[in-house]
């Protein structure tokens, strides 16, 4: 007997539960949420995510005259990890030697070659200059003779000294005519020499530059901080990066007594936002860590939104409130401050409905609702100002009930 009522409790208790349950969940599901219309300082505001960096900071280069040396791009083979703290000398990152390697074997063995080429072309100087002064010297001595020829020849009939004569003027002209070339053949050796001598000298000093480049690209820090990896268009410069000669920057070192928050406002907001205007910042990683701040720099032109067709424009702000904990690319949320509007109506912004161009709410009228057109003013992200059609303290729903989609629309009668 008492088994049976045990199973009859159950299964009542067990009915109770099934209905209680489900009934439950229905009248959660069916419950709509209610929102009450407030009258206050109505806040427009643009809220962006940002990152942090320093306002200043110094570069840090790999060696300037890499392109000079025919050099456009150049890797990075080792860098110490982003915010390690340096003090000034300090090692920082190793550029990849083997390119200026190689360029300097190939000029080795240019250096090699054209100071081979100098001792040929001062060897054949002084072989042809040899040359020339044995025939100016023999010129002479021909011309010597020529004279006692012509002193001993008065005795001569007067066309045997007419020969001698003509045989001594000729003598005499190929004798200045050897001591003229003579001088220009000299001229001419030492222009030889002096163009394979300014080969090498060439060669050398770029051979100098090269090796002087090697040295460099061992960089160090100029100056005490922390090292921050440079952002280019190619993402962040780290071991394994490349860098283009024409924008050699390897890393920073900012200084982190001025700060900003770097962020991206959509085209749509982007009229709204001027300098000087005040900014909340919240810092992701320390939430109840608040920030003021003020817009300092709004960009003229847009650009893509990275993963998105939009156009999206950077906006600076500078942190006004500085903490020793802020570090550079911390995230940031930034609440920019457009307008206060005074004693404002207002309600959430995801309970205002729209039919065509009318826009309603569901407002509740003791115990019924009505489906009442609003006149709306300006918005932020969270609520919008009623200029009409609802009062202050009246009660609206976020999410109507079914049977209230089919209430007729209550407009506003103006008189």
């Amino acid at each position: 007997m008492k088994k049976k009522i045990y199973i009859v409790l159950s299964l009542i208790l067990l009915v109770g539960s099934y209905f209680l349950f489900f009934n439950g969940n229905n009248q959660e599901e069916f419950s709509p949420l209610i929102a009450k219309a407030v009258e206050e300082d109505f806040l427009i505001s643009v809220t962006t995510t940002g990152e942090l960096e320093a306002k200043n900071s110094v570069d840090i280069y790999a060696p300037m005259n890499l392109r000079k040396m025919g050099i456009n791009q150049i890797k990075v083979s080792e860098m110490v990890d982003e915010g390690t703290i340096l003090n000034e000398g300090d090692y920082v990152a190793t550029l990849d030697p083997s390119e200026i390697g190689t360029e300097i074997r190939k000029l080795y063995g240019e250096l090699a070659q054209k100071e081979s080429d100098l001792k040929a072309a001062k060897l054949d100087t002084s072989l042809t200059m040899r040359g020339e002064r044995e025939k100016l010297l023999n010129l002479k001595v021909e011309l010597e003779e020529n004279e006692l020829e012509l002193e001993q020849s008065k005795y001569e009939p007067p066309a045997t000294q007419r020969k001698v004569q003509i045989n001594l003027e000729k003598v005499q002209r190929n004798y200045e005519q050897a001591t003229s070339n003579i001088v220009l053949k000299e001229q001419q050796a030492v222009a030889k020499v002096f163009k394979v001598q300014s080969d090498v000298m060439l060669i050398q000093d770029k051979v100098n530059r090269m090796e002087e480049v090697m040295k460099a690209l061992t960089i160090t820090a100029p100056q005490n901080g922390m090292l921050v990896y440079y952002e280019s268009w190619n993402g962040k410069v780290k071991p394994g990066s490349t860098i283009n000669t024409w924008n050699p920057v390897v890393a920073k070192i900012p200084d982190l007594s001025e700060m900003i928050s770097k962020t991206y406002v959509n085209e749509i907001d982007i009229s709204k936002i001027s300098k000087q205007q005040k900014v909340n910042i919240k810092v992701d990683a320390f939430p109840d860590l608040e920030l003021k701040g003020e817009v300092i720099a709004v960009a003229n032109i847009g650009q893509d939104e990275e993963g998105g067709d939009a156009k999206v424009f950077e906006v600076k702000v500078k942190i006004l409130t500085m903490d020793s904990v802020l570090k550079p690319s911390m995230t940031t949320s930034n609440e920019i401050m457009i307008e206060t509007i005074e004693k404002a109506i207002s309600i959430p912004i995801e309970s205002v409905f729209s039919n065509d161009s009318v826009q309603f709410v569901y407002k509740i009228v003791g115990s019924e609702v009505e489906k009442q057109q609003v006149i709306t003013g300006v918005s932020n992200s969270t609520s919008i100002i009623i200029k009409e059609g609802i009062n202050k303290d009246e009660e609206i729903y976020l999410v109507p009930r079914k049977e209230d989609e089919e209430l007729e629309l209550k407009m506003i009668i103006k008189e």
